[in-house]
């Protein structure tokens, strides 16, 4: 017991070292801000410009002691009360609106608006924007644009000047009546919403009647080709106006970009005309921008005008098609179905799980291996995890030695290159309040409540790592498994998931749920549209795959400013079905996709993909349940030999996996580089360390394009890392001490295209090895 003592002592004295490497000075706080005395309150007009309502509300002036050397104006409404605050400026083609402001909670009505007056006082039209609360209904004269978050750490300052004419020009197609006589700023917080202003104001633009005029408003480009973007400056002053600043604003996506976006011009005198010349490169295709045309505007010194460059970019590069496929990896014992899948007791044994789950899953990798090709399984993992809980009730060990084989399984198997997924059987779940787990040692098996395997219908709440009965933690509970399991797989960070029963959730508010729960968990793919709304799941060539709304795993996005998971489809509608079409009709099915997506044997560009479907336990050899010779195996491997010989083989067709399909989707179409993390190229006790795959092939990224991108580290090091690095070219650029993050987020700037990104991960595996072992905590 002394040497146990002596031992553990020894540990804490190391970690207490290991933790005091980051340690940081202490230091004065420096985010707090201090009331002002209410005189300061005139200056912002607050008693002749403020509208109350309900109890609890507060205003005042403050100052941030560190940070901010001005004062600002702090609204705060209370549970049940609401503020409007505004300010108002003479109407006219050049005014301003000008703010500085952001809102404090993730909660209440939160909204920015601009409304145009006319001399009685009457509101003639509004624009306004939603930053938090509910959205409210758009009409004839007020148009509500949305844009809330559905990630609660993306708050910061809204900062904006915007031209009233042109925002109502480009917010309402016909002409509202009134004689508008001013323009009126507001910003609204209800029901505990907070904000702080730095700048609110409606003005007018110094160098007012200085106009843009593109000499061509749209232009036809191919992705690669440098073209010029002309337009002429004209000062319709009658005065002349010095030192403009005419920037070309590159639109949202990287579409079009420059080195040289501003130009500046010293003087203009009245009525001159002045052209300049921006030299632009097409990046990306219209494809990537939801197949509209890039908008390419302008700013004069700083205010964005109102004229735009449409700029159509095609793309003459082959493209790639990916052949994914995929199953359902669980188990069943096939009582009351027609097909002899298992022993038909009623009850699940080991040997069903040993059978259907390694012993007809490996064998399909061997048959996809002899042709370059690779299977995705989505294991239903909370099905192992309800084996572990028969191990727990049997008095032999053959559950034991089930679930050892399964993880050996997935273990090997992911490090010959295929991808082990999660499938969200939640009927298995053994900490799911409500299951029902039932175990028979008569026979030595178990059963669930098989109606109960959706995700979304057993999870409702969203939730977070620390919450196993929400969305977010039970996909981390299980991901975090086989994202352990499948650490040597050269694929890395596994990106995709399928549901139990299809069931992401229906409707905006439930799939906005889902979406945030995959995201958070580092998934971007998802194989279930359709199917959580009780539709068919597969679809026809060129509907399969494509970035989903954030709230309709079901239809395309329309704004590529707010994208969802990709979403893939089983193809054609009547779908390849490994486990009961011959080689014959599954070739036919192919050859459909690839004359679909080829023409004249090239590849059309973009991302494109033929995928199947199955689950191993459906695949029957010529003998019993438990037979892995002939029969289906040999249809599946005839019609893998036939893809390979007339596709494949010329590169016509890549095999992949779901998470690589996913992958190669990002790389082409996300509109912001994106970062997940690779291979493991370092393993050891104390230090890990991973490649980090910056997919966005297209986006510009050089000093006039540095870039922003948050990665995830492994969710399995989310108890041990201690410290994480980010190294580019094997030098540091980046080190935090503070984990876990929320969500395993790591953030750093990308600035070269040629530069070679890794992840260093400090941990303690070794240290809590010994201290189990040593048998502490027990």
């Amino acid at each position: 017991m002394r040497y146990r003592m002596i031992v553990f002592l020894l540990l804490l004295l190391i970690l207490a070292a290991l933790a005091g490497c980051g340690t940081l000075p202490a230091s004065e706080p420096v985010a707090g801000l201090r009331p002002n005395e209410e005189d300061k309150l005139t200056a912002w007009k607050v008693h002749g410009n403020l509208i109350q309502q309900g109890e609890g509300n507060t205003y005042r002036v403050l100052s941030g002691d560190k940070w901010n050397s001005g004062t600002m104006l702090e609204l705060a409404a209370g549970g049940s009360g609401s503020l409007e605050y505004s300010v108002e400026g003479a109407a006219g083609p050049n005014a301003l609106a000008k703010f500085h402001l952001q809102f404090l909670s993730t909660q209440g009505t939160g909204r920015l608006k601009i409304s145009s007056v006319d001399s009685q006082g009457k509101i003639i039209s509004t624009v306004g924007w939603v930053v938090t609360g509910q959205l409210p209904a758009n009409s004839s004269t007020v148009k509500w644009i949305d844009i809330r978050s559905n990630t609660n750490y993306k708050g910061d300052w809204m900062q904006a000047v915007y031209n009233i004419t042109d925002i109502f020009t480009e917010q309402f197609t016909a002409q509202h009546s009134g004689n508008v006589g001013k323009y009126r700023l507001s910003v609204e917080v209800g029901q505990g919403q907070h904000a702080l202003i730095k700048e609110f104001a409606v003005g007018h633009d110094k160098e007012k009647s200085v106009k843009i005029m593109p000499a061509e408003p749209q232009i036809a480009a191919n992705v690669g080709d440098k073209i010029e973007i002309r337009a002429v400056v004209h000062n319709d002053n009658k005065a002349a106006v010095h030192n403009i600043e005419v920037m070309l604003l590159e639109p949202y996506g990287f579409g079009v970009t420059t080195s040289n976006a501003v130009k500046a011009i010293e003087i203009l005198q009245p009525n001159e005309s002045r052209e300049l010349i921006w030299q632009v490169s097409a990046q990306r295709a219209n494809s990537v921008n939801l197949n509209k045309p890039w908008q390419v505007g302008f700013a004069i010194n700083n205010v964005k005008t109102a004229a735009i460059v449409k700029i159509d970019i095609t793309d003459l590069r082959p493209g790639k098609v990916f052949y994914v496929m995929t199953e359902d990896l669980e188990p069943i014992d096939s009582a009351g179905y027609p097909v002899d899948w298992g022993n038909k007791n009623g009850w699940l044994d080991s040997e069903e799980y040993i059978v259907q789950l390694v012993h007809k899953a490996e064998k399909l990798n061997r048959i996809a291996e002899l042709h370059g090709a690779k299977w995705t399984h989505y294991i239903a993992w909370p099905a192992v995890k309800a084996a572990e809980w028969a191990a727990s009730q049997s008095k032999d060990d053959n559950w034991q030695k089930a679930v050892t084989a399964i993880e050996q399984s997935v273990r090997h198997q992911s490090e010959r290159g295929h991808e082990y997924g999660i499938h969200l059987h939640s009927d298995y779940d053994p900490y799911l309040p409500g299951n029902v787990l039932s175990y028979n040692p008569a026979v030595d098996g178990l059963w669930a409540n098989h109606l109960k395997h959706g995700w979304a219908h057993s999870t409702a709440d969203e939730g977070d790592f620390n919450d196993h009965t929400s969305r977010v933690g039970m996909l981390y509970s299980y991901q975090r498994i086989l994202d352990r399991l499948a650490s040597a797989s050269r694929q890395g960070q596994i990106l995709t998931a399928r549901a139990g029963s299809f069931d992401f959730g229906n409707g905006s508010e439930d799939e906005l749920k889902s979406t945030a729960a995959f995201r958070k968990t580092g998934l971007w793919g998802s194989s279930d549209a359709d199917g959580n709304a009780g539709g068919v799941t597969s679809a026809d060539y060129g509907q399969e795959i494509y970035f989903a709304a954030p709230d309709d795993i079901n239809t395309r996005a329309t704004d590529l400013q707010q994208l969802g998971v990709v979403e893939f489809k089983p193809t054609p509608r009547a779908f390849i079905c490994y486990d009961n079409q011959t080689a014959a009709v599954m070739n036919s099915k192919a050859d459909q996709g690839m004359a679909y997506f080829t023409v004249d044997g090239q590849v059309q560009p973009g991302v494109h993909a033929i995928v199947g479907f199955t689950h191993a336990m459906f695949i029957m050899g010529q003998g019993d349940w438990k037979s892995l010779q002939g029969g289906q195996f040999d249809a599946i491997n005839d019609h893998l030999a036939y893809l390979k010989a007339a596709y494949a083989d010329s590169g016509q067709l890549v095999f992949g996996t779901a998470t690589e399909l996913v992958a190669a989707y990002l790389d082409y179409y996300t509109p912001k580089l994106t970062a997940v993390y690779g291979e493991c190229l370092k393993s050891g006790n104390w230090i890990s360390e991973y490649a980090i795959n910056i997919l966005g092939r297209d986006i510009v990224i050089d000093q006039n394009h540095r870039h922003n991108v948050s990665v995830k580290y492994p969710l399995y090091y989310r108890d041990d890392a201690y410290r994480i690095s980010i190294l580019k070219n094997g030098e540091q650029i980046y080190s935090t001490w503070a984990l876990p993050t929320p969500y395993n987020d790591i953030e750093f700037t990308v600035d070269d295209a040629q530069a070679k990104y890794t992840m260093r991960i400090y941990h303690n595996n070794m240290l809590f090895w010994l201290v189990d072992k040593i048998g502490f905590g027990r």
